[in-house]
């Protein structure tokens, strides 16, 4: 038989009360900057910011994966404007 009672001697470090059912997660862009942000610091470990923000590290690498894929633009850049190029309209 089975013993399912809690022994006055073991002490939980963490409890996570779960309080929706089913749901994702959802980051804005702005937290997930700051989470990929927290991962490029010297010494950063992945897996422990991951668990501090309640993602597995596979996600916490895709963040960094989708990043490093856009576009930076600088801010004095004005916005790319093709110039010297024609439409073409059909007529020759």
């Amino acid at each position: 038989m089975l013993d399912h009672m809690l022994k006055a001697d073991v002490t939980a470090r963490r409890l996570k009360v779960i309080t929706e059912t089913g749901r994702r997660s959802w980051f804005s862009k702005d937290d997930k900057a700051r989470i990929v942000e927290e991962t490029l610091v010297s010494g950063a470990v992945v897996s422990e910011i991951a668990r501090r923000h309640g993602l597995t590290p596979q996600q916490v690498f895709t963040c960094r994966r989708q990043a490093r894929r856009l576009p930076t633009p600088m801010a004095d850049d004005p916005p790319f404007v093709p110039a010297g190029r024609r439409i073409f309209d059909g007529r020759w």
